[in-house]
């Protein structure tokens, strides 16, 4: 396992990694099926880091987001970091991106309008391979005892009441460099959240939703601040009471063959 230092970890479940194969073949590009009803995609120069990146209310919003965050949510369940290839300006340059769609449409529907969008957008092209895959498996540091940003919640994500200030997000994150927060979100949507060049399999057990504040120093041997939050693997064991191993495990990648900028509104 590497040190407190560089490691950079993304948390997702062994449920979630046993349904990407099944699901895999619906995500090849298309030149038909569901589509937005009206697209808007405009570059963002913004030096805020954070961002949105989310399908919920009729609307698709990208705000401030990178390409690979948004290949990201159109092709859930994949994680994160078993997407491979593609420029670097796709995880660096930012857009302001807003699709369309009709209330009720169901979640796979929802993707599959993702999809073609960046295939007619961004023109984006991507095949499926098979590859051995270095992990990190999350399981709990003591039994029955989560850490103080960890806290378990009850709400129902389809029937959501104004019982929280409206600045706080429904079953979804605020996030920058540093600091991931959610509230009423599950380990596996957490862990689709994290950056990393190394997949983790849930292994906790934990099931339900919980609120999280996750804060760690991305790169503590460049940090000059005296107070800065710890390296990643130090914060999910102080703050979340999670701890990693390490494995190797053959696993999908989705590989990005190419894709282009594209033309603002």
């Amino acid at each position: 396992m590497r040190t407190d230092t560089t490691a950079t970890v993304l948390v997702v479940s062994a449920a979630a990694v046993l349904v990407i194969s099944a699901v895999l073949p619906l995500y090849g590009q298309r030149s038909d099926g569901p589509r937005f009803e009206v697209v808007s995609v405009k570059p963002n120069k913004s030096p805020e880091p954070g961002g949105r990146n989310a399908l919920e209310r009729g609307t698709y919003e990208g705000l401030n987001v990178t390409v690979r965050r948004m290949i990201a949510l159109a092709y859930m369940p994949m994680p994160f970091s078993l997407i491979d290839g593609g420029p670097a300006w796709i995880g660096s340059e930012r857009f302001d991106v807003r699709g369309k769609f009709p209330e009720n449409t169901p979640r796979e529907r929802l993707q599959q309008m993702m999809r073609n969008m960046l295939a007619e957008r961004f023109q984006l092209r991507t095949h499926v391979e098979t590859k051995p895959t270095p992990v990190l498996a999350l399981t709990v540091e003591r039994a029955g005892a989560l850490g103080p940003a960890l806290q378990p919640v009850q709400i129902d994500c389809a029937n959501r009441s104004a019982d929280r200030p409206p600045t706080t997000p429904w079953c979804a994150f605020q996030y920058t460099d540093g600091l991931l927060r959610g509230r009423g979100v599950t380990l596996d949507q957490i862990a689709l959240e994290l950056v990393a060049d190394r997949l983790v399999i849930n292994r906790t057990g934990l099931t339900g939703r919980y609120d999280v504040e996750l804060r760690w120093t991305p790169d503590p041997a460049v940090s000059t601040l005296a107070d800065a939050p710890p390296g990643l693997v130090t914060a999910l064991r102080d703050q979340l009471g999670l701890r990693l191993h390490t494995d190797t495990v053959p696993m999908d990648h989705l590989v990005i063959d190419s894709v282009e900028r594209p033309d603002p509104d």
